[in-house]
């Protein structure tokens, strides 16, 4: 754009010299100051020109001249605040049946089997209840050393040999030497208060293993008495 004025300006002075020789002097001053005001003029115009341009042009890169507010902080949603009241507690609805129902008791052991001390009275009750199983044999008597006696679960439990006493016939003595001395068992029941009575006896020849054989006598009291193997 400044060209085009530097041109308009020659073309003016080239117009003002081819006339400055026919005109009179006034006539050129005043042709000249006229050049020089539209020259100012012109110069004025294209300033305004230019600083128009120039803020257009930062109008269109920025948009806008005004400041851009900043953005609106984003606020989360308020947290709702903790309550200090105490919980609520549903009371627990009682069973219909009661955890230890009292219609089932617990089971009882039983009780465990134990060798017991033979007082006299117990050979004297049992010597009686193998001479009712043998109405021949009255002078008899248990051979010493080998009465075993005992409990299990409530019953009595004995075994001993028998011996003939110094006043025994020889029909007992015949008898008890056919038997060969065999250990004899018996039992005798607390609950009902029985009297003993004779069950079984060992063999001839003797189980080794003793009364573990008999069936009659528990397992565990036949340990406790070292399966009547005491006497041989």
């Amino acid at each position: 754009m400044t060209e085009d004025f530097e041109a308009i300006l020659q073309a003016g002075s080239q117009e003002l010299a081819a006339q400055t020789s026919a005109r009179p002097a006034a006539v050129v001053r005043s042709r000249g100051d006229e050049l020089r005001r539209r020259h100012r003029m012109a110069t004025a115009a294209l300033a305004v020109a230019l600083v128009a341009a120039v803020g257009g042009g930062a109008f269109a890169v920025t948009g806008h001249s005004r400041q851009v507010a900043a953005p609106e902080a984003v606020v989360s949603p308020t947290t709702p605040a903790t309550s200090t009241d105490e919980p609520t507690v549903t009371p627990k609805t009682p069973s219909a049946a009661p955890d230890n129902p009292a219609a089932t008791p617990p089971s009882t052991p039983s009780p465990p089997c134990r060798s017991l001390v033979v007082p006299q009275e117990i050979k004297d009750a049992v010597t009686q209840a193998y001479q009712r199983s043998q109405p021949e044999l009255v002078h008899i008597a248990p051979v010493r050393g080998t009465f075993y006696y005992g409990e299990c679960d409530g019953v009595l439990y004995a075994g001993t040999a028998f011996t003939p006493t110094a006043d025994a016939t020889e029909n007992e003595l015949v008898q008890l030497q056919d038997e060969g001395g065999a250990e004899k068992y018996f039992t005798k029941d607390k609950a009902t208060g029985s009297t003993w009575t004779f069950v079984d006896s060992d063999g001839f020849p003797r189980d080794p293993r003793g009364c573990a054989a008999i069936h009659e006598i528990p397992a565990r009291l036949a340990a406790l008495w070292g399966d009547c193997l005491a006497r041989p």
